[in-house]
Formats: C-alpha cells, structure tokens, sequence
C-alpha cells in the first residue's frame, strides 16, 4: 500500500496563454465601458455676467445654454435662459428648466435655485411659451430675477444649480448648469461650470461624470481586470466586497 499523499498538480499557465487571457479578458472590460452613456462635463467656466450682454456656450448637436444679463440701470437687472433651437431662430427654443410661472409676464418662468444631488429627470420642467401670432409659437425659456429685483428664487446672493433638458432629435437629454449671484436687485451672476448627459442617463445637479464605471462591471470582465494589474485588481476587490452579503 502506497502510504504517500497524492501530489497535487500544480497549475501553470503559460506566458502566452495568459496574454491571451488578458487581452480577451480586457477587451470585455473595454466593451462594458465603451457601452456606457456619457456625462459630458464642461470643466471650469467662471464666465462673469455684469452690464448687458450675452453669451452662448455648447451643448450636443448645435445646441446651446444661451444665457442674457439686462441691465436696467440704477443697480437693477435680472437673467434669462434659454436652449435655442439649432438653426431654428432665438426664440425657437427646445429647452425646459425646473422653475415655476410667473403669470402672464412674457419671460414666463422663474428658474428654480436648486441644491446638489438632486435627479434631473424627477424633477418638474418646463418653459415659458407664448403665441405671439395665430401660427408663431415662441418659447423664451426662464428668468434668473425680475424686473426691479422683487421676485424670483435667486433673491440672495450666493450659489446655486439651474436644471435643464433638451432635445435635438436623439431624445431628452438632461443636465445642469451651477451659476453664483450678487441676488435682488441687480442679479450680476457668474456661470460656474454645467454639465448635461447622453440621452437616456441619468444626471444628478452636480454630477460630472459617470458613477457606474466600476458597478458596471460584469463577472466575465473579472479576468480582465485581474490581467490590467494592481489598479484593476483593487476594482475587482471592491466589486466583490460590495456583492458580499452583510
């Protein structure tokens, strides 16, 4: 009777295997995350906003947060907002903001002062639209103040978010915009940054990229990981601590 222990067989892979593995491995990885919608950040701005003028800054496709500041002299001003459509005239607007009505005023829409991590989506958008003849339907977007400086939601200075969606044809595609104001009466303001998402993402109000880069990983990119090193193999590790159960 043989009294020794069997030997276990080690397991060796081969270096040619292992890229094999690795590239096959890293590619799935790569195919998960190309797969992804994008958030599409516009990093710093700081454009500053005083006297009158006007300024537009790019969204996807043509569009564009074209954004106003009137001076109405003696201290006084208020903001304006709005999407226009891409070749379709200034007033022509294919965007909605969260902000309630102000009544039969022609601007329409006071833009609601919005705090962080708040979903877009959820929340109540719209604009301001007027006929201003039997066949010319004209939509102004919304207002960051009023004339003489009494009403809005931006009274006091300080930051705050603005929502938005639009749509150039590919579907709604929501977002942000983070502005600071001096407050009533004269509504001098400064666009921070903004952001918007791909359509059929989700954004939260200060949101600047993608949060589901590592959640989104699917078991058979494991090994991928696993072949991209110590920074693939930290996100694995994480992966399987969050699946663990309590």
């Amino acid at each position: 009777m043989n009294s020794k222990a069997p030997r276990r067989k080690a397991i060796t892979i081969t270096n040619s295997r292992w890229t094999t593995y690795a590239v096959a491995g890293a590619a799935s990885s790569l195919a998960v995350a190309t797969a992804e919608a994008e958030i599409h950040y516009s990093g710093p701005v700081n454009f500053h906003f005083t006297g009158s003028m006007f300024e537009k800054f790019p969204l996807d496709n043509g569009a564009s947060l074209s954004f106003f500041r009137i001076d109405e002299g003696g201290g006084q001003g208020y903001g304006h907002l709005r999407i226009p459509s891409p070749g379709g005239g200034n007033f022509q607007s294919i965007g909605d903001f969260a902000g309630d009505g102000v009544g039969s005023s022609e601007s329409g829409l006071y833009l609601s002062r919005l705090r962080g991590h708040l979903q877009v989506s959820q929340l109540r958008l719209g604009n301001s639209c007027r006929s201003t003849t039997f066949s010319n339907f004209n939509c102004y977007g919304g207002i960051i103040g009023l004339e003489g400086g009494s009403a809005g939601h931006f009274l006091q200075p300080g930051v705050g978010f603005i929502a938005f969606l639009f749509n150039t044809g590919a579907g709604n595609e929501f977002g942000w915009a983070r502005i600071k104001t001096t407050g009533a009466p004269g509504y001098e303001f400064i666009l921070l940054d903004y952001a918007w998402a791909d359509p059929g993402t989700p954004i939260q109000t200060g949101q600047t990229k993608s949060l589901g880069s590592v959640n989104a990983i699917s078991k058979s990119g494991s090994l991928g990981l696993l072949a991209t090193g110590a920074t693939g193999l930290k996100a694995w590790r994480e992966q399987k601590v969050t699946r663990s159960p309590n």
